[in-house]
């Protein structure tokens, strides 16, 4: 794709990435919706009062991502999250996606929590206990011991409180819960991302990278920065020589849900050349083993055909043709960025993803959660690496023979350099934007198209808070 250095463009249809795409293919850009381009309050994004209807509103009704399977591999397996004022249990109560099942994580005693630790599993107990007053739940939920039971009237126990269950639904191994006792399904919820997505066999990839931390910023403020590409050049400059950073593809879908994807594998029209093939290039190739004198006639506008071929060739030394065969080769090189709303971005690579989770503070609307889970496809065997794609950069580069068999502790970053090179240049901003957003002197946000996406999940809030 040789886009030119000053493409025409229209405000309907944005840049294509796909021109030859047919309706319906995965790639095919999606119909025009128009959010129009009034500014945006920045009271969304510090406001106590705009925290409560969004907690009430939205975050206890919707469906929205927990976690993988990959931490529930054998029965009786679980991990707890929170998510603003609730804490959460998922655990696997049976083999196969529908053993999945999600709790309230608090004891109908006295209200403790039942789980205090982020992973775990209930081996031979086979039960929750509350380490309170010793209140045991199998992992059905259900009541299976008071401890000295005669101390209460039959009526203040005769219904057996266990724990409380929740909506809980798993696709290609990514859970998700929902608070809300009734709604749409999951599947209508993911909307064309099961559709698009759907040759992805996450089960085959391993967790390489996992870790969290407290940002000083709103939730909206931290996800802003990571469903738009406007702001590549000037806080990700290494990537510029090659992705496009300026043509990327926004997509707008139904319930929040969107996209965005940014070519990669060659020369964009941000380079007065685009025909010479840079030393970036030619390091990607040779990542994947191939050997840039064997493409030494491909232009550099078109080079990512010399990086879905370099990537082929990875796949079959490894076992994965029969996936990357349902790939076309723009599938193969290019980052399909969806935002499923409300609280997750998912970065797919052929060979590798990150999941990116935003989550808000229980009290503090200027404080939130994040946390990034990286997975890759598994080279056991051999001496060649992976990446893990959250971090990029020479400190990111696995042992040879990366299996993934052992699953990384969940980290929590003290310092700006362990974030990895890319996260932190986004992690040094989201908290003056916060800080900027609290000035006096600000008094609108102002989107462009290529923030569209963060038009389209505001636009979704407003529907659950009853304002469209």
């Amino acid at each position: 794709m040789n886009f030119p250095a000053k493409p025409e463009y229209s405000h309907e249809t944005g840049f294509v990435v796909y021109p030859d795409a047919k309706p319906g293919d995965p790639g095919a850009k999606a119909p025009f919706i128009d959010h129009g381009g009034n500014p945006v309050s920045p009271l969304r994004y510090y406001s106590k009062e705009e925290a409560e209807l969004e907690w009430e509103g939205m975050w206890t009704k919707t469906w929205q991502f927990a976690g993988l399977t990959h931490d529930l591999q054998e029965v009786g397996d679980y991990f707890m999250i929170e998510i603003g004022r609730e804490s959460i249990i998922v655990v696997r109560t049976e083999e196969g996606d529908e053993g999945v099942r999600a709790y309230f994580n608090v004891c109908p005693h006295r209200g403790n929590r039942v789980v205090n630790q982020r992973f775990g599993s209930l081996g031979e107990r086979g039960c929750f206990m509350c380490d309170f007053h010793g209140w045991k739940f199998d992992r059905d939920g259900k009541n299976v011991e008071i401890k000295d039971e005669l101390l209460f009237r039959k009526e203040t126990i005769a219904h057996r409180p266990g724990l409380k269950e929740m909506r809980c639904g798993v696709w290609n191994t990514m859970v998700f819960i929902s608070m809300a006792d009734e709604g749409i399904t999951l599947a209508e919820h993911l909307n064309v991302m099961t559709e698009h997505m759907a040759v992805f066999p996450l089960d085959k990839f391993r967790i390489i990278g996992d870790f969290e931390t407290v940002w000083d910023a709103n939730w909206k403020t931290a996800l802003d920065a990571f469903i738009e590409f406007y702001h590549a050049d000037e806080v990700h400059p290494e990537v510029i020589p090659f992705s496009a950073t300026h043509e990327t593809q926004y997509d707008l879908y139904a319930n929040g849900l969107s996209r965005m994807i940014i070519p990669y594998g060659f020369v964009s029209g941000r380079h007065e050349d685009q025909d010479a093939v840079n030393p970036f290039l030619q390091m990607y190739v040779q990542f994947f083993g191939g050997n840039p004198d064997d493409y030494a006639e491909v232009k550099g506008y078109e080079y990512w055909k010399a990086l879905a071929d370099a990537k082929r060739k990875w796949a079959a030394r490894h076992g994965y043709s029969d996936f990357f065969d349902q790939l076309d080769d723009r599938r193969v090189t290019d980052d399909w960025n969806y935002f499923v709303f409300p609280n997750i971005t998912v970065n797919y690579f052929a060979e590798a993803l990150l999941i990116q989770i935003f989550r808000p503070h229980p009290t503090d609307p200027e404080k939130s959660f994040y946390r990034a889970i990286s997975l890759n496809l598994p080279v056991p065997g051999t001496q060649e690496c992976v990446i893990d794609i959250a971090s990029i950069g020479p400190e990111a580069t696995s042992a040879p023979g990366w299996d993934g068999s052992e699953r990384p502790e969940v980290r929590s970053p003290q310092t700006l350099e362990e974030f990895g090179a890319v996260l932190a240049q986004d992690a040094l901003r989201v908290p003056l934007v916060q800080k900027g957003i609290r000035s006096k002197a600000f008094t609108a946000i102002l989107l462009g198209d290529s923030e569209s996406r963060i038009r389209h999940y505001h636009a979704e809030i407003d529907k659950y808070l009853g304002r469209r």
